[in-house]
């Protein structure tokens, strides 16, 4: 059934909450208001992440659903409530607070008293919608400074063909029992100084020239 009543944990008045983001705080058309409530419920779905997006309820008020919408609809995630059955979003909101299977586990977003009431009844925690908007803000930020994770290393070892492997074995076989090897991989031998590495550098530099 339409909201899913037992896996909603959050429940938001969503004008309330977008006045409170000063998304209306002008006036606007029909096909302004639709392009803003649009961009509103993808930025929400988009800050809750993909768990609490699929928990949330959203009721506006509609004296009919725009754009030819059923009532009640999805958005990435996002359950939306038209109100168009109702007096108003209040009435709807506090209906499904009075039907929640869990409504300890329910936290509503409205700054209105009338819909604080009603979950403060029931045990829900009520959080004004501009506490949750800053809530919102919070977690996009915190997102914009989780570090990237870094990037792959490609592996540059060479794909030798056992045929390729073979021969270079055999050309290096007699290299560890060579005495410059030898003392090289002696874990005792005495470390070079650097009058000695300054020797060796000049000796090579003279040549190669």
């Amino acid at each position: 059934m339409f909201p899913r009543r037992g896996s909603m944990r959050i429940l938001i008045d969503g004008y309330n909450l977008m006045f409170a983001g000063g998304l209306l705080g002008k006036r606007l058309g029909p096909d302004g208001l639709r392009k803003i409530r649009h961009r509103f419920l993808n930025d929400l779905a988009d800050s809750l992440g993909p768990i609490d997006t699929y928990q949330t309820t959203v009721v506006f008020d509609s004296s009919q659903a725009p754009d030819n919408l059923p009532k009640e609809t999805p958005h990435k995630g996002l359950s939306v409530i038209f109100a168009v059955d109702d007096d108003d979003a209040d009435t709807r909101i506090e209906h499904l607070i009075a039907h929640h299977s869990h409504p300890r586990s329910l936290t509503v977003v409205s700054s209105d008293r009338r819909v604080r009431r009603a979950a403060s009844r029931r045990k829900a925690q009520a959080v004004t919608a501009e506490d949750f908007w800053m809530e919102l803000d919070a977690r996009k930020r915190a997102r914009s400074r989780t570090p990237a994770p870094p990037a792959e290393v490609p592996d540059r070892t060479p794909n030798l063909t056992p045929e390729e492997t073979a021969h270079w074995l055999r050309e290096f076989a007699d290299l560890e029992q060579q005495p410059e090897t030898r003392e090289a991989l002696n874990p005792d031998a005495p470390m070079l100084t650097d009058e000695e590495i300054d020797r060796l550098e000049r000796e090579i530099d003279q040549e190669f020239r």
